[in-house]
């Protein structure tokens, strides 16, 4: 889409990632932004996720963080 370069030219190397469904949407966008060399906080309390089974939601996080991924909460935020 265009956006990490967007995010680069304004001088952006963190990001702070939150939203719907965190399985889904957040855990791709948190692995891409990983993935082009954005350092990534997910902000645990403001997101919320489908699990269609039990736990998916747990497991997104721990795959977000075993890719490098930091979570925080809302109050952590600066």
């Amino acid at each position: 889409t265009g956006l990490a370069d967007y995010l680069r030219e304004k001088g952006i190397t963190e990001l702070a990632i939150c939203g719907l469904a965190t399985d889904y949407c957040v855990k791709f966008s948190v692995l891409d932004a990983l993935a082009e060399g954005f350092k990534v906080n997910v902000i645990e309390d403001a997101c919320r996720g489908v699990n269609l089974q039990p736990g998916d939601s747990s497991e997104a996080l721990k795959e977000m963080v075993q890719g490098g991924a930091t979570v925080i909460t809302s109050d952590q935020l600066s």
